[in-house]
């Protein structure tokens, strides 16, 4: 990505993941921030931890936004279908 420039958020800004069962809904199932202390290199670093992730097998939409320090909220990815299907690789597995 050579001359390109990459957005450094603002001492009162954030970057905002939320997932939710629907579009519609107002309550998150997840939802998380992240602040200038979060960069990571060249950009931001959203970790997810096996908790964040507990949600039963379905269809879920997510979306990221800006929110800038004076209120306005910029979408950076809009809703966005995420599918969690079960799981491949089992304890069963030998190493």
């Amino acid at each position: 990505m050579d001359g390109e420039e990459y957005y450094t958020l603002g001492e009162h800004e954030k970057l905002v993941i939320g997932i939710k069962s629907s579009t519609l809904h107002t309550n998150y199932l997840l939802k998380k921030e992240l602040t200038n202390t979060d960069k990571h290199t060249d950009g931001y670093l959203l970790t997810l931890s096996t908790e964040d992730t507990d949600l039963p097998q379905g269809k879920y939409y997510y979306d990221v936004a800006l929110l800038r320090a004076d209120g306005e909220l910029v979408k950076i990815i809009g809703s966005t279908l995420l599918e969690i299907v079960e799981s491949v690789v089992r304890s069963d597995v030998e190493c």
